[in-house]
């Protein structure tokens, strides 16, 4: 069996970019699915921020054995609807 991934703890910029595309996720989703804020996630991609080592095997074995992640799409919660938040002259 071949464990090389499960050696290399470090990630370039670009092979984060390769990764994250080969899982099928755009930069957002997988700075969601790792639990990072979206502007971390950016910074991974653009190499302001190195990447933790947690993260790096995270992705080589999600890539390793063919796991393929799904990232809830956020939805902002609504404001409920009610006749105060429609008159003008509420305080």
């Amino acid at each position: 069996m071949n464990n090389d991934w499960q050696n290399q703890r470090s990630m370039t910029p670009g092979e984060y970019k390769r990764t994250i595309a080969q899982l099928g996720l755009n930069t957002a989703q997988a700075g969601r699915w790792l639990g990072l804020g979206v502007r971390t996630a950016y910074r991974y991609r653009d190499g302001e921020s190195e990447i933790p080592e947690a993260h790096v095997l995270l992705l080589r074995a999600a890539l390793h054995y063919g796991i393929k992640p799904t990232v809830p799409r956020w939805k902002r919660p609504r404001r409920p609807l009610v006749a105060e938040h429609l008159s003008p002259t509420s305080p």
